[in-house]
């Protein structure tokens, strides 16, 4: 669900969602810091920060996100600060931040110089208290249990778990922005300070539920399921008395799934309402990340950054780009059982769910966690733009399958690639997914699926295999009938193993469909056919054409087999191979008689040449030939060998037919191209 919020409220929250997204795109630019002196001895590690957020007041300090990753504690509590004078920096744990960093509030000396961030002792580092505490944001867990009220919120976030701490300015959210959880209870805290005594009209917007408490106090109560629409105009505010000094304002929402909001509103006389904005509360200083070192020159030091986003189904792709900080060549293993190497590198993440990753460079090692905001990625890519699917096509091919074994990233990526019929990538993606355990029904007969039609080509071998595999699945009849004529024609057409092919059709044609006599017949004439048994295959055409219909029923037939022709001939053409195979099957089914016109066997041989199955195509050819050497369409398949025997190399026989339709067909529209094919 998108969320369009009015003019007074969309600006505030827009610029909390870039000031979020700015955070991780972080510089990879080298400078003078390497040559600053190393502050503290027993941390291995530092981040370096600048301010680009100045304190308001001087005495409220600076918020640091430092990417401890494995290498510090998690909650901060090894973190030395210092300025570049060397001077030693008031400091207190804020604990666990996003994943992979600890947040530290820093007392600066000089709002004008570099704070360096050292980690990774081991020790814990003293700690002051800070007059003031920052604006943040939190992300819990939203566990099982009633929420109709906030006695219920209050009960289920004291058993909750914190997903991760983010620094803010304002009491504005729209998105989860530590991962992609829908499901989750946030609060929001600041500081307000004021003079005198005021009264104020809050009001709380959200989607779904929303609590405000000053200084401990619930004073706003929005319950339960909501959309934020019905609360944008102050529905619920309160007159709020504000006594001189520092008041604590906290704002609890409560995401049971989908879109989610949550802002401080006020409520004016006029009457109008606007966000609370970041001047009225005391605002903490920001440290800009500018770099990481490491006293060890081969330190494992890395960051990431979401680069691009696509849409597929109900599949979500991201490209993500991973670097050691020091720009050496590391290998990378990352949860999902994909292994990388480089010093920079880019995949595409299949699923939005927390990856693991460690880099390793010589014996050093750096661990951490991808994890995926709800806030869209810079730049969105379309599945449908050729472009933008061989990017990515490329980056996942790249990356590697045959180490996965996460049905959970496996099912995108091989929906990813069925968006290319038979596509190569199939066969690796099919493969790794049979491999999972467990592995349901629905999972198995996709995966097999398209391990048959992608390995086709160039490993028939798997595909016979999964065919057979497929044969012993729970299918109806009518699936069956489908598979099983799939299966036949890849054994005649790709294989050319006709006894092969007569054994299949005998083992199971008593699993199709009552009243398949026909199609039996028309599988049995393929055979034959495709075998060199002229007669045979002329009986089991009879057989095809036998009980004629009447002549409106004919003309019915004809009508509707021209449409699928024309269906067929559209797919074939775009590359929607699967589509036009069916569209063939129907053809055959509805009008048999077109079996024997040329019609059939030219668009049925443009399907095999896109397919890969070039001795198949000419062999349908052939044999139409074969059975019917005055075929009304004879130029246009003999064009087709011609065209074919051109891919095969064999360009003497091509020449040939060429100057045959040059010569014997000098009126068809194909006699020109051919010419010039010949010169």
């Amino acid at each position: 669900m998108v969320i369009t919020l009015p003019k007074v409220f969309s600006k505030g929250l827009q610029l909390c969602l870039a000031a979020w997204l700015a955070v991780p795109f972080l510089s990879l630019a080298q400078d003078s810091d390497k040559q600053a002196s190393w502050h503290q001895n027993g941390s291995p590690f530092r981040a370096i920060f600048e301010i680009d957020a100045a304190p308001n007041p001087t005495e409220a300090g600076v918020v640091l996100a430092v990417p401890v990753f494995n290498l510090g504690y998690s909650d901060g509590i090894d973190v030395y600060c210092y300025d570049d004078k060397g001077r030693q920096l008031l400091r207190c744990d804020l604990g666990q931040g996003a994943p992979n960093e600890a947040l530290v509030h820093v007392r600066p000396t000089d709002v004008k110089r570099r704070i360096y961030a050292y980690f990774g002792s081991k020790r814990r580092s003293p700690v002051a208290k800070m007059d003031v505490q920052p604006m943040l944001g939190e992300v819990y867990t939203l566990p099982e249990g009633p929420a109709a009220n906030w006695k219920d919120v209050s009960a289920r976030l004291q058993k909750a778990q914190l997903i991760g701490r983010f620094p803010i300015d304002r009491l504005e959210q729209v998105v989860n922005p530590i991962n992609s959880t829908e499901t989750f209870i946030m609060v929001l805290t600041g500081v307000m300070s004021v003079s005198r005594n005021v009264t104020r009209n809050f009001f709380v917007a959200a989607d779904d539920a929303g609590y405000l408490l000053v200084d401990g106090e619930v004073r706003i109560e929005r319950n339960g399921r909501n959309y934020v629409h019905s609360s944008l105009r102050g529905e619920n505010r309160q007159a709020i008395v504000l006594a001189p000094g520092r008041h604590e304002i906290k704002l609890v929402g409560v995401n049971f799934g989908g879109a989610f909001a949550l802002a401080l509103g006020e409520w004016f006389a006029t009457p109008k309402v606007a966000p609370v904005p970041p001047s009225d509360f005391v605002q903490a200083g920001r440290g800009k990340l500018l770099n990481v070192e490491a006293r060890r020159k081969d330190a494992a030091l890395f960051h990431y950054r979401h680069l691009s986003y696509m849409s597929l189904d109900d599949y979500q792709y991201t490209e993500t780009e991973l670097a050691t900080w020091g720009g050496q060549e590391a290998e990378w293993r990352f949860g999902d059982g994909v292994a990388m190497r480089g010093a920079v590198i880019r995949r595409v993440f299949a699923s939005l769910k927390d990856c693991p990753v460690q880099a390793t460079v010589n014996r050093s090692e750096c661990a951490g966690v991808i994890c995926f905001p709800q806030a869209a990625p810079p730049v969105q890519r379309q599945s449908g733009k050729a472009n933008d699917y061989q990017y990515y096509e490329k980056l996942l091919i790249d990356a590697g399958f045959d180490g996965m074994r996460d049905l959970e990233s496996l099912r995108p990526l091989l929906a990813f690639f069925l968006r290319r019929d038979c596509h190569p990538a199939q066969v690796s993606v099919a493969e790794a997914i049979l491999k999972c355990r467990p592995l349901d029904d629905a999972a198995r007969l996709a995966a097999l699926t398209a391990l048959a039609r992608a390995a086709a080509k160039d490993q028939p071998g798997k595909t016979l295999t999964a065919y057979d595999t497929i044969f012993k699945q729970k299918l109806s009849r009518e699936q069956f009938s489908d598979y099983l004529q799939e299966a036949l024609a890849f054994v005649i057409f790709r294989m050319r193993d006709y006894p092969l092919a007569e054994k299949m059709l005998n083992r199971h044609a008593s699993r199709l469909p009552k009243g398949s006599d026909k199609l039996l017949a028309g599988l049995q004439f393929d055979i034959a056919l495709q075998g060199g048994d002229l007669q045979e295959a002329r009986r089991w055409y009879g057989v095809m054409l036998e009980g004629r219909q009447q002549a409106t029923e004919r003309r019915t037939a004809t009508v509707l087999g021209n449409s699928l022709q024309e269906k067929a001939a559209l797919a074939i053409a775009s590359g929607q191979l699967l589509e036009a195979e069916a569209a063939l099957r129907e053809w055959a089914a509805v009008s048999p008689h077109d079996r024997g016109n040329g019609a059939f066997s030219l668009q049925r041989a443009r399907l095999f040449r896109k397919r890969g199955w070039l001795d198949g195509a000419l062999g349908e050819l052939t044999g139409a030939i074969l059975a019917d050497p005055l075929l009304p369409n004879l130029p246009d398949v003999e064009f087709e060998r011609a065209e074919i025997f051109t891919e095969l190399g064999e360009h003497a026989k091509a020449k040939e037919i060429y100057q045959k339709i040059a010569t014997d067909y000098p009126n068809h529209p194909l006699a020109t191209t051919a010419a010039q094919k010949i010169r």
